[in-house]
């Protein structure tokens, strides 16, 4: 399961990430694709719905020109992963960008993300 976790945990990190801010894919795709329907979102305590993370896209779409996520942590125990990471941007109006995330998930045994917890700070 170590396998997969980790395989879950980089495709939320990089695939996800990237995908909703420049791909062209159906946002509820990318969703569904990397979450489970159940899937717990929490962001600096605020709990986030399917809706709320298809919804982000649209912003992110029309500001963010570049996007990269540096994982300078991973540690994966079963089911479960921490990571420490940096997200960093182009965007149209805030120029660079730069958001450090602390973050524990766990995976479920389809290889897509159940729950999330994540703290940032803007570096």
């Amino acid at each position: 399961m170590s396998e997969i976790t980790e395989l879950a945990a980089r495709r939320l990190l990089i695939d996800y990430t990237r995908d909703m801010a420049l791909s062209d894919d159906d946002p509820e795709q990318i969703v569904d694709r990397t979450v489970t329907d159940d899937a717990v979102w929490v962001t600096d305590g605020t709990a986030l719905t399917r809706d709320h993370l298809v919804a982000h896209a649209g912003p992110a779409r029309k500001n963010v020109t570049a996007v990269q996520m540096r994982i300078d942590d991973l540690l994966v125990d079963g089911h479960r992963f921490a990571a420490r990471c940096c997200l960093s941007t182009e965007h149209r109006k805030l120029g660079h960008t730069a958001i450090e995330w602390i973050l524990v998930g766990e995976v479920a045994d389809d290889g897509r993300v159940r729950r999330i917890h994540q703290f940032g700070r803007t570096s």
